[in-house]
C-alpha cells in the first residue's frame, strides 16, 4: 500500500473517532490506539516549556 492510500485509508477509520471526542469530551481529552488497548487519556495541566534547542 503506498502512502497516500495508507494515510487515506487511516483516515477513514479514525474521523468517527474524532467526531466522537468532538461530541462527547472537551479538546483536552485524546485516544491513543495501541494493538492492546483503547485509552481516553485527559490532561490536566499541560505548560509548554520553550526548548532551547
Amino acid at each position: 500500500m503506498n502512502n497516500n492510500k495508507a494515510m487515506e485509508s487511516l483516515k477513514k477509520i479514525c474521523t468517527p473517532v474524532c467526531d466522537y471526542l468532538k461530541d462527547n469530551y472537551n479538546p483536552h481529552c485524546t485516544v491513543i490506539i495501541t494493538d492492546n488497548e483503547i485509552k481516553l487519556v485527559e490532561d490536566k495541566i499541560c505548560i509548554p516549556v520553550r526548548s532551547d534547542d
